[in-house]
Order: structure tokens, then sequence, then C-alpha cells
């Protein structure tokens, strides 16, 4: 298990199954004691996994921390460490001083004064909350922005408002 998703561990019986999801692809569950519930579920979700406590059957002997990872689910073709963000690239976390996404560009089809990129970010800090990066690059000059999950969705409705607004004023067709 990576750094970030360290579960409790006491050596107790598990009587709490927790599922952990990425999408809705069942990737693996893990066990604790009903002390430990709360605490392991919530460094699962921080881990940017769906965690889902449910019952355990009487006759599953698991100790209080174990993790089994299903080979079908997503995280089985990748290495079992879950101190990543499901989204995370991978690439020199710790160097970054962050867990990165893959870049995503605007790319409009078209030429634009500035190249505009979007990715998520995370601290790798236990408390910190992704993010998301937006960098504009003009020449050798960049600028970056890093919005909350919240202020983005927020941003996502009033630039939709903003295009409807454009679409409405008659704008020579650019919008459609």
């Amino acid at each position: 298990m990576g750094t970030q998703l360290t579960l409790p561990v006491c050596g107790e019986a598990a009587t709490v199954r927790i599922e952990l999801y990425t999408a809705d692809s069942l990737d693996a569950c893990a066990y604790t004691c009903t002390a430990h519930t709360v605490r392991a579920t919530a460094v699962v979700t921080r881990a940017g996994l769906d965690a889902h406590p449910v019952g355990i059957a009487l006759d599953v002997g698991r100790p209080c921390g174990y993790v089994h990872v299903y080979p079908t689910g997503t995280l089985a073709s990748e290495p079992a460490d879950l101190s990543h963000p499901r989204w995370c690239d991978r690439e020199d976390c710790q160097r970054r001083g962050q867990h990165r996404s893959r870049t995503r560009q605007m790319d409009t089809n078209q030429p634009e004064a500035f190249i505009v990129e979007v990715a998520l970010v995370q601290a790798l800090h236990p408390a910190g909350e992704p993010m998301v990066n937006l960098t504009s690059v003009e020449g050798a000059a960049a600028a970056s922005l890093v919005l909350s999950i919240g202020q983005a969705r927020v941003l996502r409705y009033r630039l939709a408002d903003l295009l409807d607004l454009a679409k409405a004023t008659g704008n020579g067709g650019r919008w459609t």
C-alpha cells in the first residue's frame, strides 16, 4: 500500500467490508473492525476512490486493515499503489510535490493567441484536496490559475451562461 492509503491495522477481526470503486468498477475491498471503519473510509476517499462500507459474512476471516484487489478491476492493470488518486499520471509526483492528471489542451482547431491547458492537481499532503489548474502560455510566458473543485464547478456554469449569451447576441456564427 502507498503512503496516502495507509489503513488502520489493529489485528482485530474485521467486521466491516468497504467496497472500493473507481468510476463504475468494483476494484478492491478493504476490511476493518468497527472502530476503524470511519477513518478507513476517509483515507480511501482522500485517495480518490469511492468507498462503500457494507456488512461482512460471518465466515469471512480477515484482519482489520486487509485489502483485496480484484484482478478484473481497473486497479489490477496498475500496480496496487493506491497512494495516487485514480486520475494521477504517476510521473514524478514526489519531485513535483503534487499529483497531476494528464494535461488536456483546449484546442479549438483554429489559431488562438494563447495556448491553454487544464489539469487536476493535488498536494501530496494527506489532507490535500483535488484542484483544477488552468495554465495559459504565450511565447515564453506562462500563467497559472488554481481553482478548488467547487470554484471550477461554478466557473463551468458561468461559462455556459456566457456562451449562451454570446450565441443569443449574434456573433457572426462563431459560437455554435
